[in-house]
């Protein structure tokens, strides 16, 4: 009887440690009209377990909406942003401009020091204790939907 008790709870132990260490991969997007600008975000945790291990996120900049000069100078402003991603180690990001639309790719290991970085750079915002503990994938996502955002099935 012993040993069917532990064979029982072992596998119950063995289960539970599966389902912690489950990836999952959830998508966020959220379209706001900012002055005549109207921005897209669409961002991709994948994780394991709770944990984030990797960002990715899309953002789409209309600008159909603005003269040529204008465009121009939000386009500079945008390229100077992807130049400070790209400064930092474990981010890897591209800007491109086309029929008045910027694009910004961006893609986080959020397993190292990169999220600090982007932090203390002023160029992503977390709450909690921080990166040192990694990033919760559900405290993540409650945050995203409570600031307007919605998941993508």
């Amino acid at each position: 009887m012993k040993k069917l008790v532990s064979g029982i709870l072992i596998s119950c132990m063995a289960l539970a440690l599966v389902a912690c260490g489950k990836e999952q991969s959830v998508t966020y997007r959220s379209t706001q009209d900012v002055s005549g600008m109207v921005l897209t975000d669409t961002m991709t945790l994948d994780a394991k377990g709770d944990k984030v291990q990797k960002m990715t996120e899309k953002i789409e900049v209309d600008l159909t909406a603005f003269d040529d000069s204008q465009y121009e100078q939000v386009a500079a402003t945008y390229d100077a942003m992807v130049d400070q991603y790209n400064s930092v180690e474990g981010v890897e990001c591209t800007g491109s401009s086309g029929d008045k639309v910027y694009t910004i790719d961006i893609t986080i290991d959020t397993t190292g020091d990169a999220v600090s970085e982007l932090v203390d750079m002023g160029l992503l915002a977390i709450e909690g204790p921080g990166s040192s503990k990694g990033i919760s994938l559900k405290k993540t996502g409650e945050s995203l939907i409570a600031s307007g955002y919605e998941e993508v099935k």
